[in-house]
């Protein structure tokens, strides 16, 4: 049965075996090629001192200088940390093992917040794979207050860049030496949880030995884990509550195969399966399919889309990328069909030799940024100045012990060798429109069996947040790939609707840009001006208060 059927079958990959000498040699040297441009997109996970941000001070709450936590209930599963005295034989490492978790309350010092109470704690997802989390409460009714679930990209980066330059609850300013509270954090009206993973992630761990996570499948079953002990275990109290997974960049692949994962084994009645209240599916300049990357770049790059700004590249490289566009468009076609390596291995390579050559010029001479196009490329190779203060933060012994996190426990904001894993097993390359046109059409499957209480699978739409700044996952590209190539039963009355201009009143004139979706709102983009690659950073009320709109069911198409 195909992946929009939702079988009863662990969603798999068709991927056609490369026998050929040619075709395995040409993927290796792609791939060797590719992986700069993959692991500098995570490599952003450390830019903290290049996010600037002018905070407003209106509507901002009033930080507290103490906060006041609760004790969760207690466990067979749950490993009491010892509190910290300064050394690190102090903070006991427990073996893996399936269904252990920790969990410590944090005293509103290491991430200063406005008083809302916050935990840090590990979940054993499997007896050699151990998750990383911070869970913050809402400000504002954290009993009835839906959970956002936030995860970074990468692959390999760790989601404290979300945290600490985004959308967290205390964020670091340039140059600063430890984070502040962030007046506009996604915890505003809902509470919030950052997760490393999958395994190997930031603090997420591997048992000594076990084979590190390579394909985007490998973190599926670990996140339904996750959901399950910490809804089911540790916060059974949030277990009603409405849930956002919120993810970025790679967390275009993320996501939708997660989800997949779940629906999956909700549709097999699995004992494994989730059955929380999956509300949407939040997607931040998320890479679903390269086809539309490379498509936009004529449109970024290439015209001034009305606007004052003149055309980045010049005519002579216009009229190449002009040319080169046919063949990538049937490319795509191919690799999306066939889901061969091969065919996408050469989709990418027509990508960067025809049309990504020109701009990545202006990147290695300095003179642009990959991450926003209106912005230069302030240290080459990779254009992040330097370590971010978040993981020099991260590292200092005080704060490992506040986390519960042994001193001999090294952070880092991405896992190369991991991104490295991925890479070479094409996840990367292939496009994962089916899996999210079927997260988008899961509420008309029916349930057949107990857990579910025989409704459908999921009832979960689809907010798509970009920066129209953005070169990786430009804005352009992206409104072609929903537009063409995610195939969904609502996909005509999505590709119909017409563009507006996003409501500055609604918006408290935070920000502009432009919008479209389904009568419905089960599909709903959202282009931001003024943000690149990494939106919540760089338009921080502006992303709150579309973040808001969407929570309160608005974004519906308006006749």
């Amino acid at each position: 049965m195909s992946v929009g059927g939702l079988s009863c079958q662990r969603l798999i990959y068709v991927l056609i075996p490369i026998t050929e000498i040619q075709r395995a040699a040409l993927l290796t040297e792609h791939l060797n090629m590719l992986l700069p441009t993959l692991i500098a997109t995570a490599l952003a996970a450390q830019a903290s001192a290049q996010l600037i941000w002018n905070a407003r001070s209106h509507d901002a709450p009033q930080p507290k200088d103490e906060l006041a936590v609760d004790d969760r209930a207690s466990s067979k599963h749950q490993h009491t940390l010892q509190q910290p005295t300064g050394g690190d034989d102090n903070i006991p490492v427990p073996p893996f093992k399936t269904g252990q978790y920790t969990l410590k309350a944090q005293d509103n010092k290491t991430c200063p917040t406005y008083g809302e109470s916050q935990w840090t704690g590990t979940v054993d997802v499997t007896d050699a794979h151990r998750l990383f989390f911070w869970f913050f409460e809402s400000r504002n009714d954290p009993a009835n207050d839906p959970v956002i679930v936030w995860m970074n990209g990468g692959p390999g980066g760790s989601s404290m860049f979300g945290l600490f330059n985004e959308l967290g609850p205390c964020i670091f300013d340039l140059d600063a030496t430890e984070p502040s509270a962030n007046p506009w954090a996604w915890n505003r009206n809902a509470s919030l949880l950052f997760l490393d993973q999958p395994a190997g992630v930031g603090f997420a761990s591997l048992a000594e030995g076990a084979p590190m996570p390579a394909a985007d499948l490998d973190g599926a079953p670990g996140f339904q884990t996750f959901l399950n002990i910490f809804f089911g275990e540790i916060f059974r109290d949030k277990a009603h509550l409405p849930i956002h997974i919120a993810t970025e960049s790679y967390g275009g692949h993320y996501g939708p195969v997660y989800l997949m994962h779940i629906l999956d084994s909700r549709a097999c009645d699995s004992k494994s399966a989730f059955w929380g209240n999956i509300t949407s599916l939040i997607l931040v300049d998320a890479l679903l399919d390269w086809t539309g990357n490379a498509i936009g770049t004529y449109e970024l790059l290439c015209s001034d889309s009305g606007s004052s700004s003149p055309a980045i590249l010049n005519s002579t490289a216009c009229d190449k990328i002009r040319h080169a566009l046919p063949e990538v468009e049937r490319l795509g076609l191919s690799c999306d069909l066939s889901q061969d390596g091969h065919e996408c291995v050469a989709l990418d390579q027509q990508y960067m030799d025809e049309i990504d050559i020109f701009y990545r010029e202006l990147i290695n001479t300095g003179q642009r940024s990959p991450f926003n196009i209106h912005q230069p490329c302030s240290s080459l190779p990779l254009c992040y100045p330097g370590k971010g203060n978040f993981t020099r933060y991260l590292n200092q012994a005080h704060i490992k012990a506040a986390l519960g996190i042994p001193a001999s426990v090294a952070y880092s904001g991405v896992n190369l060798a991991l991104n490295n894993a991925y890479v070479r097993g094409r996840d990367p390359l292939k496009t994962t429109t089916r899996e999210l046109a079927a997260v988008l059409d899961a509420h008309e499957k029916k349930h057949v069996g107990g857990s579910g209480g025989g409704g459908s699978l999921g009832d979960i739409r689809v907010l798509v947040l970009n920066g129209n700044d953005d070169y990786i996952v430009n804005t352009p590209g992206q409104r072609f790939v929903y537009d063409h190539l995610v195939r969904w039963g609502g996909q005509a009355d999505y590709r119909i609707a017409r563009w507006r201009a996003l409501p500055e009143d609604e918006l408290g004139g935070a920000t502009t840009g432009f919008w479209k979706g389904t009568d419905d709102g089960r599909l709903v983009f959202v282009g931001v001006d003024g943000a690149g690659h990494t939106v919540p950073g760089d338009v921080r009320e502006g992303s709150w208060r579309i973040l808001q709109r969407w929570m309160e069911g608005g974004w519906r198409r308006q006749h």
